[in-house]
């Protein structure tokens, strides 16, 4: 395989591909891409650091708020719809299944703006990896915490990230459908919104 025609690697983060490690892998993770984070999760991660209904949420939800700022990990709002990620018809839904939708959207909707590069959710959150994978969008792959951190620590490519640079390059460059509509994203912006916005994903869950 040609290293001249890899891809940059974006990684982005939802929740718990962050709050079940500490500083050292955050700061590990930047050896193999660039780590992105949705604004919605870096809301919710602000909202755990005082309102976590357990102590084990809190202390890393802590520990990442004060590892961020000097971190370069960027802050994006991106956010692309598609067929397959709209909520079902008169459901309402829960807090939780609200932030994955919105976390997926923000990774397809980084991966239309992002063509050249491939991006890469991680996530814990099976049902999350499925969608992204159901997707079919050959710049997208969804992994979880375990096989980055191997990643990174090793150089040894997880099989999903390998299968789609593969796919890459077997296609002769990127394929990215535009099925739905991507909103600007701010790759340059790395410090967070000073009113984080709890209104839309904090309501009660029925």
């Amino acid at each position: 395989m040609n290293q001249a025609a890899l891809p940059d690697i974006i990684l982005l983060f939802d929740v718990n591909g962050i709050i079940d490690k500490t500083t050292r892998e955050w700061s590990e993770y930047s050896r193999v891409g660039t780590c992105y984070l949705p604004q919605v999760v870096y809301d919710e991660i602000q909202f755990l650091c005082d309102r976590a209904s357990e102590p084990e949420l809190e202390r890393p939800a802590r520990e990442f708020i004060r590892f961020h700022p000097e971190s370069n990990w960027q802050l994006t709002g991106a956010r692309a719809t598609h067929p397959s990620l709209a909520p079902a018809q008169g459901q309402a839904q829960s807090k939780k299944a609200r932030l994955n939708l919105a976390v997926v959207q923000c990774a397809y909707g980084l991966a239309q703006e992002m063509t050249n590069k491939l991006v890469v959710l991680v996530s814990n959150t099976q049902p999350l990896l499925q969608q992204i994978q159901a997707l079919a969008v050959n710049n997208l792959c969804g992994i979880t915490t375990t096989a980055l951190l191997q990643w990174s620590r090793t150089s040894a490519r997880p099989p999903a990230v390998t299968q789609q640079i593969q796919a890459i390059i077997g296609t002769g460059g990127f394929d990215v459908p535009q099925r739905g509509r991507a909103t600007r994203t701010t790759p340059e912006t790395s410090k967070p919104h000073q009113q984080p916005h709890h209104e839309e994903l904090n309501q009660p869950e029925h």
